[in-house]
């Protein structure tokens, strides 16, 4: 019995996040009334360093990425990414259990009150100079696969803000940088519109990121409106755009 509790709190994305955010009472409110609202949810320091530093040194020392890119009707995007499953080193594949865990998705499902039992769609990006993607919402519906929550955690270190590469949240107008240890969340709705912009060709460094989505096996055609929050200190912890 201890071990399998062992093995369900080790496999939980809560063993991992920071615990002066998710221990935090008042913080965990902010986002649970927040995420469910269809805001963006942006948290900085969200995870333990340690892990942190680790999953970093990972994408840092990969070399096998791939280009993908796509020029369909409104919406274009050349940007480098893993997604075969085969091809992630030790520690990605550990991480994608997390990720893809039970545990982690019902603590998802208990922030965002989405239904987060389908699949979890995971990938990792680097964003090299040129790479973008334009607005897009991530609502999609496949059988069995309907995104719910949308995750985006930067493992990007030393970008400067004249690189480009930021993630514009378009319902609010608002950039986001890529900076180190950075975690977006959001419920994908058909106003959830965003993108990345245009990469400098004066980037010096990697602009690194571990994505993708909780999804469902039915669509809940969610459309709340949003609530209200005048947080827009880019130094707070959680903020929420």
């Amino acid at each position: 019995m201890k071990e399998q509790l062992f093995e369900h709190t080790v496999n939980s994305i809560e063993f991992f996040l920071n615990p002066k955010i998710f221990g935090n009472g008042v913080l965990m409110r902010r986002i649970s009334d927040h995420l469910p609202s269809g805001d963006l949810v942006v948290i900085r320091d969200a995870v333990q360093e340690p892990f942190a530093e680790r999953m970093f040194v990972c994408l840092d020392e990969f070399s096998d990425w791939k280009v993908y890119e796509g020029y369909e009707k409104h919406f274009h995007y050349h940007h480098h990414n893993i997604y075969d499953e085969t091809l992630f080193p030790p520690d990605l594949s550990q991480c994608h259990e997390i990720f893809r865990s039970d545990s982690t998705k019902n603590f998802i499902q208990q922030l965002s009150q989405k239904d987060c039992e389908g699949e979890t769609i995971f990938s990792v990006s680097l964003y090299l100079p040129g790479d973008h993607s334009l607005p897009h919402n991530d609502f999609l519906g496949n059988k069995d696969e309907y995104r719910q929550v949308a995750f985006v955690w930067y493992l990007t270190k030393d970008w400067q803000p004249d690189w480009g590469g930021d993630f514009f949240w378009c319902p609010k107008s608002r950039y986001i940088s890529p900076s180190f240890n950075t975690l977006l969340l959001f419920n994908v709705r058909n106003d959830s519109l965003h993108f990345v912009t245009h990469v400098s060709p004066h980037a010096q460094s990697k602009r690194l990121a571990i994505s993708g989505w909780w999804t469902s096996k039915v669509d809940s055609g969610d459309r709340s409106p949003r609530a209200q929050d005048q947080s827009t200190d880019e130094k707070l912890l959680v903020e929420i755009i």
